[in-house]
């Protein structure tokens, strides 16, 4: 029995360790996000690459180095390709969404 105290005490003591190491990590800065449109950002929400105000179904250019994407009120869909000039494997986003940077060239945002 004592044995499994110490098990115990030491996963809590470890656990602690972890909360008090995630408490001390940097925050991330708040980025300003338009209140319609879609927003196209650098990486994670870091910096805003792209505003496009009324999406009208046009084919435009991926910024090399877009992470994620927001769309607000007006966006219903953004639908992003592999190839330029939205060509190659089309995949629909949605209107909040992260991915791999330099995966989409292309995309095509649709609006209600």
């Amino acid at each position: 029995m004592g044995k499994r105290i110490r098990t115990v005490a030491g996963l809590t003591a470890a656990g602690v360790a972890a909360l008090v190491g995630l408490q001390v990590q940097p925050a991330q800065a708040a980025v300003d996000v338009p209140a319609s449109g879609l927003s196209i950002f650098e990486g994670t929400f870091a910096r805003v690459l792209l505003y496009v105000p009324q999406p009208d179904g046009s084919c435009v250019p991926m910024p090399a180095t877009a992470g994620s994407l927001t769309g607000e009120r007006i966006v219903s869909q953004v639908s992003a390709f592999t190839g330029p000039n939205c060509t190659g494997l089309q995949q629909n986003l949605g209107t909040f969404r992260t991915f791999t940077p330099g995966k989409y060239q292309s995309f095509r945002a649709y609006t209600f």
